[in-house]
């Protein structure tokens, strides 16, 4: 079977940012059904920025029997862009046999997805084992009703297959087939080129209430330090990557596997830089670990500070403690390594004290925040039932989704706790009367240029 496989070029405004990193989970695909003798293009329209008139010329080229759109890469598995009308766009233009989805926005609404567009499948949670299953139903025209993690549509009907199935081994897939992307071209800002990410694990034992986390529900699921190195000597000796951002949604869950990975990079003697996320607890756990990350090129860990209110760090479930940050913060200033961090704005409970509390714990950690950004209350999460309770005579969905950022159970809107955000932030370093400081316009004329 001729299967094309497309990672869009989504052009719709998101309060998500776009990002040039490697659709690991689509390579992977390519990987696994080449080996049962499918052809495969695989087009990463994201990063060669194809709109909708040269990604549509380039699937009729290749005249497949099935194509295989994402939603959401690998890396916005757990807070995708919400407006993607433009994938509806592509599939409505094309006449190809069997239309198959798969990525987050699916996973929880697909009834949504049959609704937007004439698409045959919708493949739900992790995709790579189930399409593989799927071509081969269909190659030798079998019955593919009971197929868990599929939903498809029959004489009108949308019927599922059964609940997805977890990839217990994830040691059994194959590399992703990088050979298909144009690696030179991706990049991850503060990271030496060539640059790639990998995903080394997957799911997470936290329960963040804001958290999508139905790409890999359950239980923490991980690949063995010697595979994960294995991969990693591959990017370095076939394409010369020189660092490598681990996409896991917290690399530091298991300390005995990074303390392996980290022996065995330095047993082989490779040379790149590297950085991850990890939550401040597993940070603090043990410094030996973290010394040795350092020594073996780790550069760089982001963390979710998500507030520097105690109270808000109780309503969203994040299980931490403003101790535990600012542990973390000095921790890794101690050993050299560049701490990123993740600050989201009007969680449930936001008020004016937790946002002052919030600016105050910033500055007196001397933390470089980017941005603040409003929570989504992502379709199945946490936040997302709160939200439908809220409204009860509501209906949501991925369209309408980001209207309500910021919004479930809180004292000001979004747009006015952002205002008193700044405001206060800049009165904490500028002085009251903010607005008459020189140093003040000239921090935001060096922000524009």
């Amino acid at each position: 079977m001729k299967v094309f496989l497309l990672n869009p070029l989504i052009l719709e405004k998101s309060i998500m940012n776009i990002r040039k990193r490697q659709p690991l989970s689509m390579a992977t695909i390519s990987s696994i059904i080449k080996k049962d003798n499918h052809k495969v293009e695989l087009l990463d329209a994201n990063i060669e920025k194809c709109g909708l008139t040269e990604t549509i010329n380039k699937i009729n080229r290749f005249c497949p029997d099935m194509l295989i759109v994402t939603t959401s890469s690998i890396d916005r598995w757990e807070c995708p862009n919400s407006h993607i009308n433009s994938v509806f766009e592509i599939i409505k233009k094309l006449n190809v046999k069997y239309k198959t989805v798969l990525g987050a926005h699916g996973t929880v609404m697909p009834q949504w997805i049959f609704d937007k567009c004439d698409v045959n499948f919708v493949i739900i949670s992790e995709p790579e084992l189930t399409v593989k299953k799927l071509l081969r139903k269909l190659s030798f025209n079998e019955d593919y009703s009971n197929l868990n993690g599929v939903y498809y549509r029959r004489n009108g009907k949308i019927i599922s297959g059964g609940p997805a199935i977890r990839i217990a081994d994830l040691n059994k897939l194959p590399f992703p087939d990088y050979s298909v992307l144009p690696m030179d071209k991706y990049s991850n800002y503060g990271f030496k080129k060539p640059f790639s990410i990998m995903m080394t694990s997957r799911g997470c034992p936290h329960h963040c209430i804001y958290c999508l986390k139905s790409m890999a529900p359950g239980k923490y699921i991980a690949q063995s330090p010697k595979r994960v190195v294995d991969e990693i000597e591959y990017l370095i000796k076939k394409f010369g990557i020189r660092s490598i951002y681990f996409q896991d949604w917290e690399f530091l869950i298991d300390i005995n596997r990074v303390k392996s990975i980290c022996q065995i990079i330095s047993e082989r003697g490779l040379n790149f830089e590297w950085g991850c996320n990890a939550r401040a607890d597993d940070i603090i756990r043990n410094k030996e670990i973290i010394s040795l990350m350092k020594k073996v090129g780790c550069f760089k860990i982001n963390m979710g500070l998500e507030s520097g209110s105690k109270k808000i760090l109780s309503n969203i479930k994040k299980n931490i403690t403003l101790d535990n940050l600012k542990q973390a913060i000095f921790l890794l200033k101690d050993f050299g390594i560049k701490a990123g961090f993740y600050v989201l704005l009007n969680c449930p409970g936001e008020d004016k004290n937790t946002i002052k509390e919030t600016i105050d714990f910033i500055n007196k950690n001397e933390i470089k925040v980017k941005k603040f950004g409003p929570v989504i209350p992502y379709p199945g999460t946490v936040l997302f039932e709160k939200l439908k309770k809220q409204y009860p005579n509501k209906k949501f969905n991925w369209e309408n989704i980001e209207q309500y950022a910021g919004s479930v159970q809180t004292e000001m809107n979004p747009i006015m706790a952002m205002f008193f955000l700044r405001n206060y932030k800049y009165q904490k370093k500028y002085g009251i009367l903010y607005f008459l400081s020189l140093k003040f316009w000239l921090s935001l004329l060096r922000r524009k240029l």
